[in-house]
């Protein structure tokens, strides 16, 4: 039976978090976490069953960080857009200080076993349905209110989700995107098609 300690394993995905930030996940060794955390690597083990395992709750604690920034901003007294922005903004700060959180939020950087895809798709995507609800809940005031179109606001939402993983690309790679966050927002905000004079 795995122990209960939050504060243990929080220190573990701390640790991890520091170790894949620095080094990227293929060189990031158990025994480096073990060390950092300050535990034996058998206590690793007691926490999580292996390192993809570890992956995975590294990246459910990213959402849930994700979660608690979208929750505390729609506590605001803030037009719907503006919360938006304000999500947007202190995502991208987070995100763009922390190079380690740009490979740990895309599956694709990481080269895992299939069963730990099924495992990562099994525990990550109730958690981004939570957050595609938690970002619908900001957009449909704005719908009921005429500031947004009348979509539906979880396709909206997704969008929103979709638009700030455009700029982590532009912000990571190199073509000339770099630091135009506010304009991908824009973009999502204020759609492609420009507006004609009636």
């Amino acid at each position: 039976m795995r122990p209960y300690s939050q504060e243990k394993r929080l220190a573990i995905l701390q640790a991890a978090f520091s170790e894949v930030s620095e080094r990227g996940y293929f060189e990031t060794k158990v025994d480096d976490i073990a060390r950092r955390a300050g535990v034996a690597k058998g206590t690793v083990y007691l926490y999580f069953r292996d390192k993809p395992e570890i992956y995975l709750g590294l990246v459910d604690w990213l959402l849930c960080r994700a979660l608690d920034i979208v929750s505390a901003i729609d506590a605001r007294p803030l037009a719907p857009e503006k919360k938006l922005q304000q999500v947007f903004t202190e995502w991208a700060e987070h995100v763009f200080t922390r190079p380690g959180i740009l490979t740990l939020v895309s599956l694709e950087h990481i080269n895992v076993p299939e069963d730990a895809v099924k495992r990562f798709h099994r525990a990550i995507l109730p958690r981004l349905r939570q957050m595609v609800e938690a970002v619908a809940r900001i957009i449909r005031p704005g719908i009921k209110s005429g500031i947004f179109r009348r979509v539906d606001a979880r396709l909206a939402a997704l969008g929103f989700l979709q638009a700030f993983r455009t700029s982590i690309i532009a912000h990571r790679h190199d073509i000339g995107l770099r630091g135009r966050t506010t304009e991908v927002l824009d973009l999502f905000l204020s759609g492609l098609m420009a507006r004609t004079k009636e």
